[in-house]
């Protein structure tokens, strides 16, 4: 199914597992598949709301979900156990730092997060065969230490499941079974290793149904393929496309100026979308002078905007890459308007909220040497890194994980007994956790290791302090009503190593959203700003030397059809680069929007959108002035 922008995508994968369940197809038989957490529970409340208590025995999932299912239940054919870590981008890191240190070779940030890309691109198969020649002695030693600490990356969750169904037929076969019916929504953004887990469940002649929009394919960059929509018809014979073109987001005008851009494209399957909104306002292109001007226009016009009745949350401004942002805060500041910037550090990521995990995934996983080096580490303990070391050799020595080697009873070091006290405290904590109530097994974490203490101590100030607390009590809220629903200590892990993405990220109430174009993509806004339309700004000059500009002309594409009701497209004649004012062209991509759809407001100041502009800027003016007086 071809979907276009608002047309309803989710709502179409929820209607065909309804009528699959009503038709007496097995709940067992279907399995969904998404790309974000966010998009599996959306989907998944729809089909509560429509079937009742039978959509909680649906498997509604994001892949690396499903991935990871498959490797739990066969963790054996892996060379795992079922209590597998999923580390996320810091574990890896850390993992890749020891195996350039075991290498004897140098481990700065920089080549880390060079090696982690090779990697992860090597396990993806794609790099070029001289590459994937010298990154595989690295991605070899990398496997073998997360195979030793009972850990799989994300990129594990695809070519781990692959090589369970490639070697092991009644594997195979069982989860064959399982996906009878299988569906795929946001398709475009699949991988290669993600279509080839597709083709392995479902043979040529079964049962699968994607919803994808080619147009919206923006991810090339991470590893999506656009192409696997096409190949479909090669390896599905019997495939059915269905196009959906009626939108219900955005009016016609918009989507006048978003099909006449995206038709440059030759890499596509083709669709023209339709509003049943009515025509709407043209989009508005300003031409201003500096990037300060830009903000301010855009600053004037939501201020109008919000004086006529929208609220803050109606707005959205949008640009190429984040650092773009930086004048527009400036301007909303000044101008007195809330606003919240998408894509920060995430909940996760923060350090109190690692600390915590790490201690929880050794209680998990006793193998997890990474969790075990960061717990131990904090609060401090007077174990140096001489310590660690002797215990790591030690470990080698006796084939173990570092927590059993510190309550090896052979093990000889003058921090033995420090070493050993430490693992029996964790073994207590355990039995709390498996035992115990959750709320007292969490609460003994972080007073009986010292770690709350630890935490404190680290802030420089009471608010830090309580800053750092409240996410601390926050992860324990989210643990408690984990419980509540019946899950464990893997369950609720599992979750946690699975929320990858920024759109899990809780969507503010009351705030104009400022937002890069990729954060942007499945949300939508009455009033939206498309900032920086500037030739090597967007498109990207990066993007253009690489000859990727038809997934930028996508990407401008998902920015315009955010838009509900207004689309105001802008870009500045001069900005400063690296130090020195330079003058800019405007994007060639608003010379590609059919001219009836749009309005050049600067060039045209007799134009309604004109006047609109001199009345916001007039508005404005009588608000400082009041302030003023």
């Amino acid at each position: 199914m071809l979907a276009g922008a608002g047309s309803g995508k989710t709502r179409v994968i929820t209607e065909r597992i309804a009528a699959l369940i009503e038709r007496d197809v097995p709940e067992d038989a279907i399995t969904a598949v998404t790309f974000t957490n966010k998009a599996a529970r959306e989907m998944r409340e729809r089909l509560l709301a429509r079937l009742g208590d039978t959509a909680k025995r649906l498997r509604i999932c994001t892949f690396h979900a499903l991935g990871l299912m498959m490797v739990r239940e066969h963790a054996e054919l892996v060379d795992r156990s079922a209590q597998l870590t999923v580390y996320g981008p810091g574990e890896q890191k850390s993992a890749l730092r020891t195996v350039l240190a075991d290498m004897g070779l140098p481990a700065d940030a920089t080549q880390i997060d060079r090696l982690l890309r090779q990697v992860s691109s090597l396990k993806n198969g794609l790099l070029a065969d001289d590459q994937a020649e010298r990154i595989e002695p690295f991605r070899e030693r990398y496997d073998a230490l997360l195979q030793r600490m009972n850990a799989v990356d994300f990129d594990d969750l695809m070519v781990l499941p692959i090589r369970l169904l490639r070697e092991n037929g009644d594997v195979r076969a069982l989860w064959r079974m399982r996906t009878r019916h299988f569906l795929v929504d946001e398709y475009q953004d699949s991988s290669r290793t993600q279509y080839e887990l597709v083709r392995l469940l479902v043979p040529a002649d079964g049962n699968l149904t994607v919803v994808g929009d080619d147009d919206q394919s923006i991810y090339g960059w991470r590893g999506a393929e656009v192409r696997n929509l096409f190949q479909l018809e090669h390896d599905y014979p019997s495939l059915t496309v269905i196009r959906l073109e009626e939108n219900y987001r955005s009016t016609g005008a918009i989507l006048k100026a978003s099909n006449s851009l995206i038709a440059n494209n030759s890499e596509r399957l083709g669709k023209t979308l339709r509003s049943n909104l009515g025509p709407g306002k043209p989009v508005r292109i300003w031409e201003c002078t500096t990037p300060e001007e830009e903000a301010a226009r855009v600053a004037t016009d939501i201020r109008a905007k919000r004086a006529a009745g929208a609220r803050w949350e109606d707005f959205c401004v949008l640009y190429r890459a984040s650092h773009q942002s930086r004048q527009v805060e400036m301007a909303l500041r000044d101008a007195d308007i809330p606003y919240h910037v998408s894509g920060g550090l995430s909940f996760f990521d923060r350090s109190e909220i690692q600390s915590v995990l790490a201690y929880l995934r050794l209680v998990y996983n006793p193998a997890d040497d990474l969790a075990f080096m960061r717990a131990i580490a904090k609060p401090r303990r007077g174990i140096g890194d001489k310590a660690l070391g002797a215990l790591a050799e030690f470990a080698g020595s006796q084939r173990c994980s570092l927590f059993d080697a510190c309550m090896h009873p052979e093990l000889r070091h003058k921090r033995a007994d420090t070493l050993r006290a430490f693992g029996e405290m964790m073994a207590m904590i355990d039995h709390r956790f498996c035992h115990g109530e959750p709320d007292d097994a969490f609460d003994a974490l972080l007073h009986d290791t010292g770690l709350e203490q630890a935490i404190r101590e680290d802030c420089s100030d009471e608010q830090e302090e309580e800053r750092r607390m409240a996410n601390v009590l926050e992860l324990r809220r989210w643990w408690l009503r984990h419980c509540e629903g019946g899950g464990g200590l893997k369950e609720f892990l599992q979750h946690v190593f699975l929320v990858s993405d920024r759109a899990e990220e809780e969507e503010p109430v009351g705030n104009v959203r400022l937002m890069t174009v990729h954060a942007a993509k499945g949300l939508e806004f009455d009033h939206v700003y498309v900032i920086g339309m500037e030739d090597g700004t967007f498109p990207h000059k990066n993007a253009v030397l690489e000859q990727r500009l038809e997934e930028e002309r996508r990407l401008m594409y998902v920015a315009m059809t955010r838009a509900r009701f207004r689309l105001t497209l802008s870009y500045a004649k001069q900005r400063r680069r690296y130090g020195k004012m330079e003058k800019n062209a405007p994007s060639p991509f608003l010379d590609e929007i059919e001219p009836s759809a749009v309005r050049w407001v600067d060039r045209d100041p007799g134009s309604e959108e004109a006047q609109e502009e001199i009345e916001a800027h007039m508005a404005n003016m009588r608000r400082l002035l009041g302030l003023a007086g």
